[in-house]
């Protein structure tokens, strides 16, 4: 190998050698491009977590201090209204539960007196109504609303009404129920003789 062949090695290493330090130095370049996408991947992660968790707090006091507050207002214990949120499956699930007192939490079932589940449910109702963005018409139909309240039934009618006047709601109900027909703003008597309705104003 002569002199000439020697210098054109070397040049051609040199060219290899630069080109490799030019990859090399794309390759860190996509690396630290990479590493940052990754890192900020982790912290819109941690945002998204973070604000899911502030919307279920908020969430959660809204529906509990609500329908404690309907709760409470018919049956005049010391009741408190649960919500928990789970993750379950990778999927976030809501538990509701009722405590009296210190007791221990229960989830409210119909062999206890549909009662309490009356309120709960209609209280539920009104709640998410009132958290939709926009809210639909706020008009609430009711087929036989509280008919499990027994004794308490003004106290419920009662309440219907409080929350009615607060949120704007017309309420619409069917009740056999006369002192329901009472506490309404207006009311009509249905009377069928099998072929034909009559319907008249009581109030």
């Amino acid at each position: 190998m002569d002199i000439q062949e020697l210098r054109k090695f070397v040049e051609s290493k040199k060219s290899e050698k630069l080109l490799l330090e030019k990859q090399v130095k794309e390759k860190q370049i996509s690396i630290v491009r990479k590493e940052k996408y990754q890192e900020n991947l982790i912290k819109t992660r941690w945002l998204l977590t973070e604000a899911s968790r502030l919307t279920q707090m908020n969430i959660q006091n809204q529906i509990e201090s609500l329908v404690t507050m309907a709760i409470r207002s018919v049956y005049e214990r010391d009741f408190k209204f649960l919500v928990e949120f789970e993750i379950k499956r990778n999927k976030t699930e809501c538990l509701l539960r009722v405590q009296e007192g210190e007791k221990e939490p229960y989830i409210p079932k119909e062999d206890q007196g549909g009662g309490l589940l009356d309120v709960i449910s209609l209280a539920l109702r009104i709640v998410l109504w009132s958290m939709e963005k926009p809210r639909s018409r706020n008009i609430f139909i009711l087929d036989e609303p509280g008919k499990w309240t027994g004794v308490l039934i003004v106290k419920f009618g009662e309440m219907l009404k409080e929350i009615s006047k607060e949120l704007g709601l017309q309420i619409l109900m069917v009740t056999h129920d006369s002192e329901l027909v009472e506490i309404a703003d207006r009311a009509w008597k249905v009377i069928h003789d099998g072929r034909f309705s009559e319907v008249k104003l009581l109030q």
